[in-house]
Formats: C-alpha cells, sequence, structure tokens
C-alpha cells in the first residue's frame, strides 16, 4: 500500500478527515491508476455528486473492483428512491466499507461528528477484500518485493563486517573477563593465557605453570641465588604486586646490550613482561633505574637462559 493511501487511513482512523483527504490527494497524484485510491475518496466525503464521479473513475480503472460496484449500486438507487433519509451515508449501504448493523440514530451521531472511528476501521475492508483476490499479492508480499535485492559483492561486504563485529566483541569480552583467546596466542607470546596468578607477591620466572622466584638485588648479583634458570628461549616474567615501572625497566644481557621488550598488565597489579625476540644463553638482568637524583643503585631481577641439552 502507497504512503500516502496508508497515511490517509492512519489519518481518518484518528478522525482527522480533513488531514486524510489531503494524503489521499497526494495518493491520487502518486498512484492515479489504483481504483482502491479513488474508492477510499469516495467514502470519506458526503457530497453523493462527487462520490459518483470518484467511483466512475475507479470503475474506470478497474470495472471488477467489488467496492467501487457496491457504492454506485447504492448511489443509483438512492437517485431512484428520493424518500431516502438525508442524513444517510455511502458507507451505511455498501457493504466493502462497512456491514452497518447500526441503527439510524447511531448513523446520525456518526455524522455529527463528521467521521466514525467504528466506520473508519471499517472502510479499512476495503484494502482487505480487494487483496484477498486470488489475482492481488498481500500488501507484505508487495512490501518484500520492494526490498532492494543484494549484489554478490555487497553480500560478501555484508558478511566481513558481520566476522569483524564478532572478532571486535571476542576482545572485548577478553579484555573483560581477563582471558585469551587461542587463536591470539601467537600473536601475544602465547604462554600468557596460561598465567594465573601468582602465589605471593614478587618477582618470578613463568615456566611449565610453574613461578619460579626471582630474587631482587640491589646492585648486580655477586652469586646465583635467586637467579632461576629457563630453557625458554622467549621466557615470561612476571611482577606481581611489585613496585615496578614497566616504562622504565630494562633488559641487559651480561655483554651489556640492551635487549628489547614487551610487557603486558593485566588485573590484580600483574605485569607480564618477555623479550621482543629469542635470547641466546647466558645472564639476564631487568633493571630498574632509580629517578634522579637518587643516588641509590640501582635493582636487579636476573635469571638464566640455557640451551635445551638431549637428554635432560
Amino acid at each position: 500500500m502507497a504512503f500516502s493511501l496508508q497515511q490517509g487511513i492512519n489519518a481518518a482512523k484518528a478522525g482527522r478527515t480533513q488531514e486524510a483527504l489531503k494524503f489521499l490527494k497526494d495518493a491520487i497524484i502518486e498512484e492515479p491508476q489504483n481504483a482502491d485510491v479513488w474508492v477510499w475518496v469516495a467514502a470519506i466525503i458526503d457530497d453523493l455528486d462527487k462520490q459518483e464521479i470518484f467511483l466512475e473513475k475507479a470503475l474506470e480503472i478497474d470495472p471488477n473492483n467489488i467496492p467501487a460496484q457496491r457504492g454506485m449500486a447504492y448511489l443509483k438507487k438512492r437517485k431512484r428512491d428520493e424518500a431516502s433519509v438525508n442524513n444517510e451515508h455511502l458507507s451505511d449501504h455498501t457493504h466493502p466499507i462497512t456491514p452497518f448493523p447500526a441503527s439510524r440514530q447511531a448513523t446520525r451521531q456518526m455524522l455529527t461528528s463528521t467521521w466514525s472511528q467504528s466506520s473508519v476501521d471499517t472502510l479499512e475492508s476495503i484494502a482487505t477484500e480487494e487483496d484477498t483476490r486470488p489475482e492481488k499479492k498481500t500488501p507484505q508480499r508487495k512490501s518484500l518485493q520492494k526490498l532492494p535485492k543484494l549484489t554478490p559483492f555487497e553480500i560478501s561486504m555484508l558478511g566481513v563486517v558481520v566476522v569483524v563485529f564478532c572478532f571486535i566483541g571476542l576482545l572485548v569480552a577478553s579484555a573483560l573477563f581477563d582471558f585469551q583467546l587461542p587463536f591470539l596466542k601467537a600473536l601475544t607470546g602465547g604462554d600468557q593465557a596460561r598465567v594465573t596468578e601468582p602465589p605471593y607477591p614478587g618477582a618470578f620466572l613463568f615456566e611449565d605453570n610453574i613461578y619460579q622466584d626471582i630474587q631482587q638485588h640491589v646492585g648486580l648479583p655477586s652469586q646465583d641465588i635467586g637467579i632461576p634458570v629457563s630453557t625458554n628461549a622467549n621466557p615470561m616474567i612476571v611482577f606481581f604486586q611489585s613496585q615496578i615501572d614497566p616504562e622504565r625497566i630494562q633488559l641487559i644481557y651480561e655483554t651489556g646490550d640492551y635487549i628489547s621488550i614487551t610487557y603486558t598488565t593485566k588485573k590484580n597489579d600483574t605485569i607480564l613482561i618477555q623479550p621482543a625476540a629469542s635470547l641466546e644463553p647466558g645472564l639476564y638482568c631487568l633493571q630498574q633505574p632509580q629517578p634522579a637524583p637518587s643516588s641509590e643503585p640501582p635493582s636487579f631481577w636476573c635469571f638464566k637462559v640455557r640451551p635445551i641439552i638431549l637428554g635432560d
């Protein structure tokens, strides 16, 4: 059903006859060959001559239009019957517009208010009866036919958008609930997905789901106490509830070379640190420089990396 025609029906149902007539006039411009539009206009006006003109137009467009046929039959009968009650309305005698088993008193009340809610509601049976004929399509099918058809490219792009939004949703969920997706393990270091909360505050080497203590040294350590050994070329260092600044901490090789690192801050003041590339065997220390102008020596957390020896 055209927009203006539907708006005209809605306005008529709300009792806004003039507004309904305005929309129906727009519907005539939009769909001059729609017989139903002319029948609806004839139904909401009280001028018999104009009703006849509009119904004739409807029959000219669609000679088989049942509501228009019944309306014309009523008008011809009324012209023959001069004793007809003057305040009767076209809708009182055309069944598609209203069956109207109401009394004449109800009819007079309808004319006093210019537009009865019950008569407007029953006017909708015009469209209903016309649309139920075999050769007509239902409004729902018409509206479905008006939906734009998507090209294969548009369908593929829609699929990409859906996948992207699903991926974003998974990332948000992993951030909120602190879990790592399996397919992100390769991108984020893999071992981070298995990191659980350490048993107590401190620094740890996390390997094979085991936390090994890393002792904090003020200045470089002179012995191997508190220096765990890793067989992983890309070890995971975990700081739990420790006063460190991951932006300032440095990883130093035993040769004095600085090694690039990456870090991730997780909930409960947990910081995960890993080298940006695989490490050579040897001694490595994480250094926390003291802010200037402090004269205290920096703190070190050291660990060793040794290659895996067959038979270990």
